[in-house]
């Protein structure tokens, strides 16, 4: 059970250079149910961390807490002054049926990259194009996104998370609609992409998932979060 503790004021206190994210005494409940309880970890700048465990055992409720998008019930969740966050959520809702193009679903990834009344520049376009090539997007570039499949929406939505070159990927099961083949190929990207930014991954593909050298394992059960060296 999640009780109440003590938390020191973080606000003053200086982030470890190497230090994206610092979780203090974090707990997440809802009403009487206790997600999370008093974790305590870091997210450093050349982390490649998989969160691993049962359904329902509080793996996407951590990545949200990361992404800050759930406020942590009890303690802080300090980030690093001007982190840029890439998130990929498990559950894309976004309407396939507005009139957007797979380009426009790219670029607006870089939203954080310039203030809100800014238009796209030329560096902005040639960024998406780059990406939109890495994820072999390219030909599909000016497609209406009703237009794709499972698996083309996948990468899209990939391709939108990376594009702002973030210093933390966040994904959330990204394997999802992907054949054996895509998931080769996302697992390599995300392999040369732990030399630019730091990830954080929510996987089930036990079998298939790359073995990392610097890889870190979260267990994620029961309320707790534990490290472990091995899947």
């Amino acid at each position: 059970m999640c009780r109440s503790r003590c938390v020191p004021s973080l606000k003053n206190s200086p982030m470890n250079e190497n230090k994206l994210i610092e979780i203090q005494d974090v707990c997440l409940s809802y009403g009487e149910r206790h997600v999370l309880c008093h974790i305590r970890n870091v997210v450093c700048k050349d982390d490649f961390i998989v969160l691993k465990g049962p359904n329902g055992g509080g793996k996407t409720t951590l990545l949200r807490l990361l992404a800050g998008l759930l406020p942590p019930t009890r303690g802080k969740i300090v980030r690093s002054p001007h982190i840029i966050l890439g998130y990929l959520p498990q559950y894309r809702h976004i309407d396939r049926s507005f009139p957007i193009t797979v380009s426009d679903i790219v670029m607006s990834g870089l939203q954080c990259r310039k203030k809100m009344w800014q238009r796209y520049t030329e560096e902005h376009r040639q960024q998406t194009r780059e990406t939109l090539g890495r994820f072999e997007l390219a030909d599909l570039a000016e497609r209406p996104i009703s237009d794709l499949s499972g698996g083309q929406w996948q990468r899209t939505l990939l391709a939108r998370a990376t594009v702002a070159q973030p210093d933390l990927l966040l994904l959330d099961e990204p394997e999802t609609h992907l054949d054996e083949a895509s998931r080769t190929e996302l697992y390599g990207y995300l392999t040369d992409l732990q030399e630019q930014c730091a990830i954080v991954v929510v996987s089930h593909d036990e079998h298939h998932f790359p073995r990392l050298e610097k890889c870190r394992y979260w267990d994620v059960d029961n309320g707790n979060v534990t490290e472990s060296g091995t899947w």
